[in-house]
């Protein structure tokens, strides 16, 4: 794809994502898939949507592929129609959760305080996450085999984190009981991943699982990205590591609060040519918000050298590898980040023997 072709239909482009975002704020964008599609077929999905939902995927992307994007479209179920939507039943008895009745909970953890993170705290903090789940002010795990836990998101949405055995209660004290509870095996792959509707009852934050009752799935997503965060020096990602992060990243996980939170300079290295481009970030959403243009646009950001590498080759993002050189406040003025940019450009020769763009007095 050549930047005339983006140019072309960057406008409708825009009208049409400003209209799916406001018909479904809290879906993931479709910018996100940019390079899987391209401007020009991202705008006739979102033409053909005719009001709907789109679910999109990487299905190679845990393998490092970046071409075979797929999506679909979510079917709206009117009251009289007939279908066969899955359950979250159907794909936890398929990996050999019992099917009893009264013998598995369905337990959805919302804090509705504000207080406490629950996502942060399964994502970042998991010992304290089950602790938080194994105590219990009264005996309601008492009388099921298996719990099936989830977190809460807006209205009955919830996210499936994994099925826990309940081997009773491990001590008590005067105002909680301490439940056993461990991990069963065999559901990873759809841990964080299926998002299912909890149902009209979502104030009670417990029920039981019955077979005949069965749960909508509404969406499952990809795999969630499983590096940790550690430090803003002490990683690189490669392009499809930072696609998938970006895609997989709510505002209530590290990555997206660590990176949206800084300002900084920035190293893309073309692993195919040793060369390197030197960006920076700044602005509402920092260093995260300018890689997220890299991702929509399938690698080049906008940057002239960028373009056109990707317009030769348009899997050329394959072979760029991001890292951060320097974090700087928000706060400082634009000027004052590129003044840092153009400080690494000289020491690292980017100009002269790498990706950017050449000052007109060195032409």
């Amino acid at each position: 794809m050549t930047d005339q072709s983006y140019v072309e239909h960057e406008s409708e482009l825009t009208t049409l994502l400003n209209d799916y975002h406001q018909r479904y704020p809290e879906a993931e964008s479709p910018a996100s898939y940019m390079m899987g599609f391209g401007p020009e077929q991202l705008c006739a999905i979102l033409r053909n949507a005719d009001g709907r939902e789109i679910v999109f995927s990487y299905p190679g992307l845990e393998k490092g592929v970046l071409d075979g994007c797929a999506y679909r479209y979510k079917e709206t179920m009117q009251e009289g129609t007939s279908g066969n939507p899955i359950t979250l039943q159907e794909l936890l008895y398929a990996r050999g959760l019992p099917r009893q009745d009264k013998t598995v909970k369905l337990v959805r953890h919302r804090d509705a305080s504000g207080e406490l993170d629950l996502h942060d705290l399964y994502r970042n903090h998991r010992p304290a996450f089950l602790d938080y789940q194994r105590q219990q002010g009264n005996p309601v795990f008492d009388k099921c085999e298996f719990i099936v836990a989830c977190l809460g998101e807006a209205g009955s949405r919830s996210r499936f984190v994994g099925v826990f055995q309940v081997l009773g209660i491990e001590r008590r004290t005067e105002e909680h009981l301490y439940y056993n509870l461990v991990e069963v095996p065999g559901f990873d792959d759809l841990k964080e991943r299926v998002i299912f509707d909890w149902g009209r009852a979502a104030l009670s934050w417990h029920q039981w699982l019955r077979p005949e009752v069965g749960k909508t799935v509404l969406e499952i997503q990809p795999k969630p990205f499983s590096q940790p965060f550690t430090d803003y020096l002490d990683f690189t990602l490669s392009f499809a590591e930072l696609a998938q992060l970006i895609t997989s990243q709510s505002p209530r996980d590290e990555w997206y609060r660590m990176l949206s939170a800084t300002a900084g300079v920035y190293l893309i290295l073309d692993q195919s040519s040793g060369k390197q481009y030197i960006g920076s970030a700044s602005g509402t959403e920092g260093i995260w918000g300018r890689w997220k243009d890299y991702v929509a646009t399938r690698g080049h950001g906008g940057n002239a050298e960028l373009v056109k590498l990707l317009a030769a080759d348009a899997q050329h993002g394959r072979h760029f590898q991001f890292t951060i050189l320097m974090t700087l406040p928000k706060t400082m003025t634009r000027p004052e980040v590129i003044k840092r940019e153009y400080l690494f450009m000289k020491k690292l020769g980017s100009r002269a023997h790498g990706l950017n763009q050449k000052a007109s007095h060195e032409q």
